[in-house]
């Protein structure tokens, strides 16, 4: 492994088979049959065999056979035979054989793999793809879990104020106004 792996002066970094922290380059990176917390690349960022954090990139984002909790990128974002979390890309979307919990794009391919949510203006779901929430489901329940939450969170602090209220001390000008304290 490089020793200038966290110099933020380098233009491409390749970690091969070991653990790293934090790997920053001013250019590509490359990170293969190793474990990161997080990259960051100002050019493209390839995952092959490995599993990041965060996987931070300028450029197109490669995960091969690899796995990420989130993938921000400002290109495109293509997943093979492996899984992310959150994928949040101004670029399109492509998963084949693999998986992600939610994908914010432009555009969302999927062939052989799933998606929990895609948020994008164009979904295209191929061959064996799976999209459990598309953006209109999606904004139906976000609205309904909400709404749902909303309610509790007001039915639970009432009753709460309610019998907070009757454990204070009698006082004249308060419980004559209300009713269900007197």
């Amino acid at each position: 492994m490089d020793e200038n792996v966290n110099a933020p002066e380098v233009e491409s970094v390749e970690v091969r088979r070991g653990i790293a922290g934090v790997v920053r380059a001013g250019g590509d990176v490359n990170v293969q049959q190793a474990m990161t917390m997080v990259t960051t690349a100002r050019g493209a960022a390839s995952v092959q065999q490995a599993a990041a954090m965060t996987v931070v990139s300028g450029g197109d984002t490669s995960l091969k056979m690899a796995g990420a909790l989130a993938v921000p990128s400002l290109g495109d974002v293509t997943i093979e035979r492996g899984g992310a979390q959150w994928v949040c890309s101004a670029g399109d979307v492509s998963i084949d054989k693999g998986g992600c919990g939610v994908a914010v794009a432009p555009s969302v391919r999927v062939d052989r793999g799933g998606v929990g949510a895609a948020l994008a203006w164009r979904v295209e779901v191929g061959e064996g793809g799976r999209v459990m929430f598309g953006p209109l489901a999606a904004a139906a329940f976000g609205l309904a879990f909400g709404v749902g939450f909303g309610l509790v969170t007001v039915g639970t602090a009432g009753y709460a104020a309610v019998r907070v209220a009757r454990r204070l001390p009698r006082i004249p000008f308060v419980t004559s106004r209300i009713p269900f304290l007197s």
